[in-house]
């Protein structure tokens, strides 16, 4: 055998020796989806055209910690710099209700930050919003991302005594927010996008159903002090149905995000899987819920099974979807607030907030 055939033999079983590391790597773990996800960058922050004035009537706290047992637990403050006026007092100061956001990024990505057009723009409108960041899978396993929104909601709830919390998550004597502004921790609406919808619908159906708050870990809530409702964007709420996906490539993704989530390959034998699917824990006493999706890439299916699982249980519910025929609207379309859609989405959103709060 000549030298070069040599070199190319050489050559040949390295890369096939790599092909299949590279290939059981794919199988035994699911990092590679993993990182993957984590390394797809944010879009272009889409602001609304009254972006500029909005921000002038609010305060960012960013950075903020909470105490956790978990990790990635920092949270950003949008903060209206006037307090709102009571309802039942016109010209009287109230504290400002709460809005605790949970970010998306299929379980294993994302960031507070990416809600900032968000936060500004209800916290302009007198709402207070906590857009908190969590544990990532699989460094962190359900429920602890659960957990994480209680021990979120916790921290800002301290806030309106007279102690506050200082950036390193310790309590201290003085208070992060502004003199004039304080929190109604009774008026508290849980919010999340994609991911986070879920998890903050797991969150809240945890504070109405007790055989859930037991199976995941969920200290329960005084009873006024309970969520009054949640605004759920673009959220999957059926976990299990990914083990019925037939396009074999998006069973592949998410297959390993499930693996990432619940920490299992088999993940259908997870200890918890019959908790994965809040819909089978809705009562008569679940909160409302604001339910929206787009209708291309969507979970607009997971969306209306919500929608009718809360109202055959006599529970408030507004939604909002698209016919095919207005055109492609895509998941997380509500974030781009420059647009009809977006606009219609928030529109929706203080109309919600209005009712329930």
């Amino acid at each position: 055998m000549s030298v070069g055939m040599t070199v190319l033999s050489i050559v040949l079983g390295i890369l096939a020796v790599g092909g299949l590391g590279i290939l059981l790597y794919l199988i035994c773990s699911p990092m590679p989806v993993v990182k993957l996800l984590r390394r797809q960058e944010d879009g272009e922050i889409k602001r609304a055209p009254e972006y500029e004035k909005a921000r002038g009537k609010v305060r960012i706290r960013k950075d903020l910690t909470y105490p956790s047992r978990y990790g990635q637990n920092t949270y950003d403050l949008y903060l209206p710099k006037e307090a709102p006026e009571r309802r039942d007092a016109p010209g009287k100061e109230a504290g400002a209700p709460l809005i605790l956001w949970v970010h998306g990024g299929a379980f294993v990505a994302g960031d507070k930050c990416g809600i900032e057009t968000w936060g500004v723009m209800l916290a302009s409108k007198g709402y207070a919003v906590a857009s908190i960041n969590y544990g990532w899978a699989p460094e962190y396993t359900y429920p602890a991302q659960v957990r994480q929104v209680g021990e979120a909601l916790a921290a800002v709830k301290a806030l309106c005594g007279e102690e506050g919390i200082s950036d390193d998550g310790t309590m201290t004597g003085t208070a992060v927010l502004p003199e004039e502004i304080s929190i109604d921790r009774k008026r508290v609406v849980l919010a999340g996008d994609s991911a986070g919808a879920y998890l903050a619908l797991q969150y809240a159906m945890a504070q109405t159903n007790p055989t859930l708050a037991a199976r995941l870990g969920v200290v329960p809530l005084p009873e006024e002090e309970k969520p009054k409702g949640a605004l759920l964007y673009c959220g999957p709420y059926d976990i299990r149905q990914a083990l019925e996906i037939e396009n074999k490539m998006l069973r592949f993704l998410i297959l390993r995000i499930g693996w990432s989530f619940l920490g299992k390959k088999n993940w259908r034998k997870s200890p918890l899987i019959d908790t994965v699917t809040p819909m089978a824990y809705v009562t008569k006493v679940s909160v409302p819920c604001y339910i929206t999706d787009g209708n291309s890439f969507s979970f607009e299916g997971h969306g209306r099974a919500l929608g009718e699982a809360l109202r055959a249980e006599g529970i408030f519910v507004k939604e909002r979807y698209f016919d095919r025929e207005t055109g492609e609207v895509s998941h997380e379309y509500q974030m781009d607030l420059t647009t009809e859609n977006g606009q219609l989405c928030f529109g929706d959103t203080l109309e919600f907030l209005e009712k329930v709060l």
